[in-house]
């Protein structure tokens, strides 16, 4: 590609960007976030391993600075997939019209890259700017429940090192990201155009499926076959750590597989409820649940899936033994658990704002048809409650072979589980999420309703 063509392309995506900033400015939370978790952890790093205080004996704690980096990399593949996927989907009529005028898959992938590129290097740079007083935070949290010998207060600088590191590696993954999703996405379109609306199933779903569940059995089953005795207590211990850590991904890939099925099998069950008892609004709901279960995907699945590193690790640093005094399991918890609630958090933000523009239209055609504001809050009350119901229970039958795990851990060390740790976070986290939606739906349903009233209004006048 010629210098003069690369120019060109630049152009075409700066331009596209202004174009269609609010669609891009949507995606703007994930990128923050992640901006903030990675400058926050590099900047500590890079001002805890430049100091004068810092020795030997406790160099060895920058580890404590790169974990949060690690779990959020557990969630970032997941966001950024669903932010792509749905960009493309708000971006649907202008790349099948650009696809129809003759441009090639693979322009619209770079391009779509590139576009994706500018967007996360102005979320990076929210990011870094927002981080800069939280690292001094967090290497205080660090201090109070640590202690001074193992990280000697000091005053965190900017870190222009960690500002750089983080800009090049959000930048390359989602560049590459965006091209690799949007690229395959291009192609099927341009495979057949007049079936581009059409849902198309997996054909390796079940092949899918069979490997994961294997997967789990495989982590389980070597997970009973060893014990204390032969390997000892120390070398049983850390095995079992990283076996349990290797088990709650192993869950959480199945839950990301299985999530939209076990979405239907619920949605027939009200569906047939509603039918029983003549209950229409459930029955909308369960139609709609069905049409749209990319929301599923979307927003809910990822909740699931950090309701089971909630629950597993909050039993994993609580109730096993050995596992210091409460300061530093409070710091453990911080560190394991806050990057990926984070991502958590900002996927669900960045989706809500990328499919507002439907739900919004659906409402509208909704009171167009004559239903009332609270036949259609109750509606969307339905559906929340459909994907709150079948969030927990995936939570809660996943977090059952985790607490499988931790009852033999715990019984080898004569200890007695405390069982409210495993099952009470995926409990709280669902109630929280279905708090949270349905306040964004009471919003979205007055704020249409008052939409239609001032454009009758105007049509009167």
């Amino acid at each position: 590609m010629k210098w003069e063509e690369i120019c060109n392309m630049m152009s075409q995506a700066w331009l596209h960007c202004k174009y269609s900033w609010k669609i891009w400015l949507f995606s703007l939370p994930v990128f923050i976030t992640a901006s903030f978790v990675m400058t926050s952890c590099l900047t500590n790093f890079f001002n805890f391993s430049n100091s004068r205080l810092i020795n030997a004996d406790i160099s060895s704690n920058t580890q404590l600075f790169f974990l949060p980096i690690l779990f959020a990399s557990i969630m970032i593949p997941i966001v950024l997939k669903n932010t792509v996927k749905e960009l493309l989907n708000r971006l649907r009529k202008e790349n099948n019209l650009q696809i129809i005028l003759g441009v090639t898959p693979e322009y619209l992938a770079v391009l779509t890259g590139v576009e994706l590129a500018i967007a996360s290097t102005v979320g990076t740079i929210c990011g870094a700017i927002l981080s800069t007083p939280f690292a001094q935070v967090f290497y205080n949290f660090l201090v109070r429940t640590q202690g001074t010998q193992e990280f000697p207060p000091m005053t965190i600088h900017f870190s222009f090192q960690a500002f750089i590191i983080t800009l090049c590696l959000i930048t390359l993954v989602t560049f590459y990201s965006g091209y690799i999703r949007s690229r395959r996405h291009f192609y099927k379109i341009q495979k057949n155009i007049e079936t581009i609306t059409t849902k198309k199933n997996d054909r390796f779903y079940v092949l899918k499926v069979i490997v994961i569940v294997l997967l789990n059995l495989v982590i389980v089953t070597y997970f009973l076959s060893r014990s204390p005795e032969s390997m000892g207590m120390t070398n049983f211990g850390m095995l079992s750590t990283l076996l349990i850590f290797i088990e709650i991904i192993a869950v959480a890939l199945l839950i990301n597989v299985c999530g939209k099925t076990s979405l239907r099998v619920f949605s027939n069950v009200f569906h047939k409820l509603s039918n029983r008892c003549n209950l229409s609004l459930l029955n909308l709901a369960t139609y709609t649940v069905n049409e749209h279960d990319d929301i599923f995907k979307r927003i809910y699945i990822p909740v699931a899936m950090i309701n089971i590193f909630v629950s597993g690790f909050s039993s994993l640093l609580i109730d096993l033994p050995d596992g210091g005094d409460a300061g530093t399991r409070t710091a453990n918890m911080v560190v394991f658990l806050s990057a990926p609630i984070l991502m958590t958090l900002a996927n669900t933000i960045c989706m809500m704002l990328l499919l507002q523009e439907r739900e919004t239209g659906e409402i509208k055609q909704l009171f167009i048809l004559g239903l009332k504001p609270l036949d259609i809050y109750l509606k969307k009350e339905l559906e929340i409650m459909i994907y709150s119901i079948t969030t927990l229970v995936i939570s809660l039958m996943s977090n059952f072979v985790v607490s499988f795990m931790f009852v033999r851990i715990t019984r080898l060390f004569n200890k007695n589980m405390v069982w409210l740790d495993i099952w009470l976070p995926s409990l709280l986290l669902s109630i929280a999420i279905f708090v949270l939606m349905s306040i964004v739906a009471m919003i979205k349903v007055s704020k249409t309703k008052w939409d239609i009233l001032a454009f009758n209004s105007d049509i009167d006048d």
